[in-house]
């Protein structure tokens, strides 16, 4: 008997739960096995079965089987890498039951499938309604017939909800959540079904509604829904996004119209947030491209950081007009996709969790360069970015001092970016290690000056040695209409002289630019006038 039936893991994982069943079968004999549970309940001939695909086949409801056999024939032809479906199969009773269906292929080193694993979940059990909410979950949706019948589908988030729940508290947040799907209900037209989707997402099936009534509503929900009063007479700013997708033209089964609502809102969120996005197929490519994206960042990293590469973007001293540093930016080319830019493969390295291996990797690379340039050149400033994602990580302090050591940097010419577009929920704990870092002489910028409303908030909370002033308000400065740009830059300078801080101007474009600039008081400049982000071979002869 294979090895692969004879493990203490299979029999752990077999005994763990009445409606989970599991099996695995070895693809290369066709032989699997299933856990007793699973004999039991789904009235199976034995614990080994001979060819369990057909046999399985045999069990689904006739009106499941094609989304069955689609799902699974995409993972055994290498076009899915994950089983994952719900349907009903016939139980001991002969009954049929939700179950949503869950398994993996494992392939050889030639590719060809060795082992194919996988669990069943029954789901009929599960509460048709929501504890908190009162509202239908999605349960109610196997009953719909997509094909049979027209409408719109709407998926809704919260954007942010996870900064408001850090902010006000989870108690405060299912509070938010409850008013908020109150006041959608009333504006639901009759005939409408609005259920909890997870978290704080809504969806609503608007049976029989076209197009231009869910924009119509859409409008309507945004005015009404923008703000939250609590039982405590507070109330909370917030903004939602959504994703629809037209049934059964665009999507006739539950299953499709789940995915593309879901892509949808993702789409919403990632590129318009705030809006209400149709799916397309453009949607369908981005949503594509993000997933190949993905599994191409998680294989270079694996790899080493294949892929991976800083390029350098000078600082220039006003007054002197030499370089005296850089800015370090990461730069990416993978072996599926060769084109994405920093916006794109930052963004997916930070929805999946990868930022904080790469964010460690720049940090490294960055220092290590530093004092080779060191041995070469002359004490150069080297910057880096840091998320506040980054700066959390309870190891990010023990491997910043490791990498200087290791490599015997200087900190005084080491600047740590925190970009100001990111949400800092802490700002008391982040000052606190800004404090630290600046005592063991690193340096501290605050990037993207000006960009957001809670720039002033910032510099209230954490001492800094930088400020950097975004390149929006100085690359036109010197096109006509733009003299409140000169104004801006020209108190934010102000301001950074008297907290004390040094500037850097980022945006210095052209020669026009550069000299409408070079008459204020500023520390360092940055822009395509004196160079563009270049790779390493190139900087280097900038600092001949």
């Amino acid at each position: 008997m294979s090895d692969i039936f004879n493990n203490e893991l299979f029999e752990a994982f077999a005994s763990a739960s009445d409606n989970v069943y599991i099996y695995v079968c070895d693809m290369k004999t066709d032989i699997s096995r299933w856990s007793l549970n699973s004999v039991d309940y789904w009235a199976l001939e034995s614990e080994y079965i001979e060819d369990a695909a057909n046999m399985w086949a045999k069990h689904i409801h006739p009106d499941d089987l094609d989304v069955y056999m689609d799902d699974i024939t995409k993972v055994f032809a290498g076009k899915k890498k994950t089983h994952n479906c719900q349907y009903r199969a016939k139980n001991y009773l002969g009954e049929y039951v939700w179950v949503e269906c869950k398994g993996s292929v494992i392939r050889d080193e030639e590719g060809t499938p060795k082992i194919f694993a996988g669990l069943m979940t029954r789901i009929d059990g599960q509460s048709k309604y929501d504890n908190l909410t009162g509202l239908l979950t999605t349960q109610w949706l196997h009953s719909c017939d997509f094909a049979a019948q027209t409408g719109v589908a709407v998926l809704i988030g919260i954007d942010g909800f996870r900064k408001v729940m850090s902010h006000y508290g989870y108690n405060t947040g299912d509070e938010i959540l409850v008013e908020f799907s109150k006041k959608i209900k009333t504006l639901c037209h009759p005939g409408w079904q609005l259920l909890r989707f997870s978290g704080d997402e809504f969806l609503l099936l608007a049976v029989s509604a076209d197009r231009q009534e869910i924009e119509d509503f859409y409008k309507i929900f945004c005015r009404e829904t923008d703000v939250i009063e609590l039982q405590d007479g507070h109330k909370v700013g917030i903004s939602a996004s959504a994703g629809a997708v037209c049934f059964p033209q665009d999507a006739d089964t539950r299953e499709h119209l789940i995915n593309k609502l879901e892509n949808s809102l993702e789409y919403a969120k990632n590129i318009d947030k705030g809006t209400l996005v149709f799916c397309s197929e453009e949607i369908v490519r981005t949503h594509e491209r993000r997933q190949i994206l993905r599994d191409d960042l998680k294989q270079c990293i694996k790899n080493d950081f294949q892929g991976f590469e800083l390029y350098y973007q000078p600082f220039v001293d006003s007054e002197t007009q030499t370089i005296v540093g850089c800015e370090c930016l990461l730069r990416w080319k993978g072996d599926k996709i060769k084109d994405s830019y920093p916006g794109e493969f930052i963004k997916v390295l930070e929805d999946y969790g990868g930022i904080r291996e790469v964010g460690f990797w720049v940090m490294e690379q960055s220092i290590r360069q530093q004092v080779e340039w060191r041995d070469t050149y002359k004490d150069l400033l080297v910057s880096f970015n840091v998320s506040y994602q980054q700066f959390m990580d309870e190891t990010f302090e023990e491997r910043l001092d490791f990498y200087a050591k290791t490599y015997g940097a200087k900190p005084e010419y080491m600047i740590i970016e925190l970009t100001e577009s990111c949400a800092v929920d802490n700002p008391k704990e982040l000052a606190a290690m800004f404090d630290r870092l600046r005592r063991r002489g690193f340096r501290i910028a605050l990037d993207d000056f000006g960009t957001a409303y809670a720039s002033l908030e910032m510099l209230k909370s954490l001492q800094v040695d930088y400020i950097k002033v975004e390149h929006s308000f100085v690359r036109e400065l010197s096109e006509p209409g733009h003299d409140i740009d000169y104004v801006i830059i020209d108190n934010l300078l102000d301001l950074c002289r008297h907290l004390g801080c040094l500037s850097i101007v980022e945006g210095v474009e052209n020669s026009k630019v550069a000299e409408i600039v070079g008459t204020m008081d500023v520390s360092l400049l940055q822009g395509y006038y004196y160079s563009k982000p270049v790779c390493q071979e190139d900087f280097e002869k900038l600092l001949v």
